[in-house]
């Protein structure tokens, strides 16, 4: 009599044949080279990391608040209602200078310290949301990197066109509010998204085309071309010939299961008598 086998000794079931074994993405810590499954996990930023970036913001602040209060005083003189046209004043930030600024120059030193410092608000808060919450990804750096550079770029469009549409007669900067325009740049640096959306639906609706001009009326277009579907295989019928041969055949008769069945010896003989 047998014993029973021993748990241990079962076979080991195939992967492949079934289909509740786990994938192998889950072990190998992401999905493999050219599958199309969701991005790796990423790890959280070191204390490191996170103290150097909230070091480089708090820097950022503190700059573009000293040249902002700093360039106040002479922006206010230059751009007086009797200001004196032609005369530069002298400037110094943080010990460095004297430099000599005009009326535009100072304006445009006031615009891109006010949108720094919009640009601070929106990536500070959030930095300190997610640092908060322990979910800040290395992915982001970028973002947080050239959130000021966005908001000065950005703003300093901005004033280009509200100084050339509102203020043609005045190019030299006299008799402008430098406070609105501060106000602006910082705006367009805390709100840089929704500055761009708004600038991109004024231009789509100043510059928009007439149905059939335009990119209409070029032929060198790329179509989309879908891709053909296979030709349906159909199950082709047997030639007439081999139908008539099939049908003319006679069926073997079953074997009656009550009479034994005698295996039939193959002959060793050479000439298979």
């Amino acid at each position: 009599m047998s014993s029973p086998a021993s748990p241990s000794a079962a076979p080991t079931p195939d992967p492949a044949a079934d289909p509740s074994a786990t994938d192998p993405t889950e072990t190998s810590g992401g999905p493999l080279p050219g599958s199309s499954g969701q991005l790796p996990p990423q790890q959280q930023l070191s204390g490191w990391t996170l103290l150097l970036l909230g070091t480089l913001l708090l820097v950022e602040a503190f700059l573009c608040m000293a040249v902002l209060i700093s360039v106040w005083t002479p922006l206010t003189t230059l751009t007086a209602e009797h200001a004196p046209t032609g005369d530069p004043l002298p400037w110094t930030v943080l010990g460095l200078g004297p430099w000599h600024l005009t009326s535009n120059t100072a304006m445009l030193l006031a615009v891109l310290a006010a949108s720094g410092l919009g640009s601070f608000v929106h990536a500070a808060t959030s930095f300190a949301t997610y640092a908060g919450n322990r979910q800040l990804l290395p992915s982001w750096l970028p973002w947080y990197l050239l959130r000021t550079a966005i908001g000065g770029a950005l703003a300093l469009l901005v004033y280009f066109l509200l100084r050339g549409g509102l203020f043609a007669n005045g190019t030299d900067g006299t008799a402008t509010n430098p406070y609105g325009f501060a106000g602006i740049a910082g705006l367009c640096g805390l709100f840089s998204k929704q500055a761009t959306d708004k600038l991109r639906e004024v231009f789509d609706t100043v510059l928009t085309t007439k149905d059939g001009a335009g990119d209409d009326e070029r032929d060198d277009k790329i179509q989309p071309v879908a891709p053909a579907s296979p030709a349906p295989v159909t199950a082709k019928a047997p030639a007439p010939a081999a139908a008539a041969t099939a049908t003319a055949l006679p069926l073997p008769e079953p074997a009656d299961p009550g009479q034994p069945v005698i295996p039939q010896q193959p002959s060793t003989a050479p000439d298979g008598t």
